[in-house]
């Protein structure tokens, strides 16, 4: 059963609601105070107060305009219909929020709708190569919905596909900075730097992209192509090698590795193997060779330490006694 305290804790909500001038939480607050009070065992001067309180809701709710045409001007708190009236405002504030949904529905629906012909004129026009008309569209859009997710990225990952990177990287970076999170328009900002040869842009952007969102195989083989354009050969390496191992028959990455490997680093080159691990792996091999006291030599050769020490040039003999040659002054 409901307590004094819990009716006028409900009312006080729903006068607080009523002050903010939000008047479906002051609706449902008040109907609930109502139920609760048609329910109690509240009598004398408790219930007088409750009832003043009551009043001065019904009040605040009769002077909100968007309730003038639904509440009755007549509409007031009487003593023993307390149950009928928490009713009524419950159905009130049904009602309101059933057609406040529909509402909501149709601005959505109609916003989507302005926002595809706008999008699709443009592309109309990028079709046509006329790139200055397709812009008009483009931001008219953009600036009529602002906070419509994906729009940025959309028109200008459509900008890029259609032959005009440039234009399409002014939305891609609104796009990222929007929404850091989507993948998207980094790699439509990624191809069209591609396609305007900033080779050191779109590195940039491959950083990022591994940073935040981690690497896989097509970016790894695009990181290999811009690496090799700037002629940073062992760079492009690796990355072809980062793509093999990820896909061991990817094409791209095999051409690059088998073109730039054998150069970089001649006879040591294993296919597949990053210049890391060949690195690694030459250490140790020197270091073994160090500890079994081997040397090489220029022909191709070894020797060990003892075998050193003994080819080193022997003293002189001295000559046969009979073969000496005497000098007579």
């Amino acid at each position: 059963m409901s307590s004094p305290k819990s009716i006028k804790e409900n009312i006080a909500r729903a006068k607080a609601y009523g002050q903010r001038k939000d008047y479906m939480r002051c609706l449902h607050a008040l109907s609930l105070s109502l139920d609760e009070l048609a329910s109690s065992q509240v009598f004398g001067r408790e219930k007088f107060e409750i009832g003043i309180l009551i009043d001065e809701v019904i009040r605040q709710l009769l002077a909100m305009d968007e309730l003038k045409r639904v509440l009755l001007r007549g509409l007031k708190y009487t003593k023993g219909q307390e149950k009928k009236l928490a009713a009524v405002f419950m159905k009130i504030h049904d009602t309101i929020k059933s057609a406040l949904e529909k509402a909501a529905v149709e601005k959505v629906r109609k916003q989507k709708n302005q926002i595809d012909q706008y999008v699709l004129t443009g592309q109309k026009f990028l079709a046509e190569k006329d790139v200055k008309e397709a812009k008009k569209y483009f931001r008219k859009i953009t600036e009529a919905f602002p906070d419509e997710r994906g729009l940025l990225q959309d028109v200008g990952g459509r900008l890029v596909k259609s032959g005009f990177p440039a234009d399409g990287v002014e939305y891609l970076e609104r796009a990222i900075e929007k929404t850091p999170s989507d993948s998207r328009p980094y790699i439509s900002l990624l191809l069209a730097y591609e396609m305007m040869s900033e080779q050191e842009k779109a590195i940039e952007v491959i950083k990022d992209i591994v940073r935040r969102f981690g690497a896989n195989e097509s970016i790894y083989v695009r990181q290999a192509k811009l690496f090799l354009g700037k002629r940073m050969y062992t760079e492009a390496y690796d990355a072809a090698a980062a793509a093999l191992k990820t896909n061991p028959l990817n094409r791209e990455a095999k051409k690059i590795s088998d073109k730039l490997g054998p150069k970089i680093f001649g006879r040591g080159f294993k296919p597949g193997a990053t210049s890391k691990e060949m690195q690694a792996g030459k250490s140790a091999q020197g270091a073994k060779g160090k500890k079994d006291g081997m040397t090489f030599n220029l022909d191709g050769g070894s020797a060990t330490k003892q075998d050193k020490a003994a080819k080193k040039k022997a003293p002189a003999k001295k000559p046969a006694a009979s073969k000496a040659i005497k000098l007579d002054f």
